[in-house]
């Protein structure tokens, strides 16, 4: 299943000034449908700048299009006037806040759906899934 996966990046800083640029990677994996992996990253890699892993349930980053959304570290909120949608990322005391368009955040959504629609995911079989994966490794 590992070739039904779906990215897409954002620049969500860029420092052109000093050649940096900070961006977000989020990622669905089809032997994992319920879950999006969110990544900050800097590049080149740069220890001052923000850095972070997530993982956030396909279905907050969904209703996160539309209304105020998730708990913990991982917390969306939309601006509909804007066409925007607000990430709060939290790594123990690191406090990220980064702002991506809905659009592109749609079309994301809607190719992972193409793939594993929303309400066909079978936990118990992307369970035995990732198991073989990280028994394999």
């Amino acid at each position: 299943m590992q070739g039904l996966d779906v990215s897409t990046e954002f620049v969500v800083d860029d420092a052109s000034t000093s050649g940096r640029v900070t961006v977000l990677v989020v990622t669905w994996r089809a032997c994992d449908p319920l879950a999006v992996g969110i990544a900050l990253v800097s590049r080149p890699d740069h220890p001052a700048l923000p850095q972070g892993n997530w993982v956030a349930p396909r279905d907050a980053l969904r209703t996160g299009l539309e209304k105020p959304t998730g708990d913990g570290d991982v917390r969306f909120t939309p601006d509909t006037h804007r066409a925007e949608v607000q990430l709060e990322l939290t790594d123990g005391a690191s406090h990220s806040t980064v702002v991506l368009g809905a659009e592109p955040l749609r079309d994301f959504l809607e190719r992972t759906e193409r793939v594993v629609p929303a309400g066909q995911e079978h936990p118990e079989r992307e369970l035995d899934a990732v198991l073989e994966e990280l028994l394999r490794a």
